[in-house]
């Protein structure tokens, strides 16, 4: 027997996709309210491409975190970067 959420077949394009990955990208670094989480995981039930690009972008972060290592860096180098940053 086949239950009513199997049933509900997601879309497979997003009319509004840039919107919905800024929501991801704000779930994902952990800066989304509760609200838009909610609103998010709805929509995610019913659009494949949303998805899709929740998963992804949450494999690309758990990646990062395990395969990067964390290093100090050297103050010239912020020094650097900084000056650099204010001449634009």
């Amino acid at each position: 027997m086949v239950s009513e959420v199997e049933k509900i077949q997601k879309k497979t394009s997003c009319e509004h996709q840039s919107e919905c990955m800024k929501l991801v990208q704000l779930i994902v670094d952990g800066q989304a309210s509760e609200e838009q989480i909610a609103q998010f995981k709805q929509n995610m039930d019913k659009c494949l491409p949303c998805e899709k690009g929740y998963e992804l972008e949450k494999c690309i972060k758990e990646t990062m975190q395990l395969r990067l290592e964390k290093k100090c860096v050297p103050t010239s180098l912020i020094d650097c970067i900084k000056k650099k940053i204010s001449a634009l």
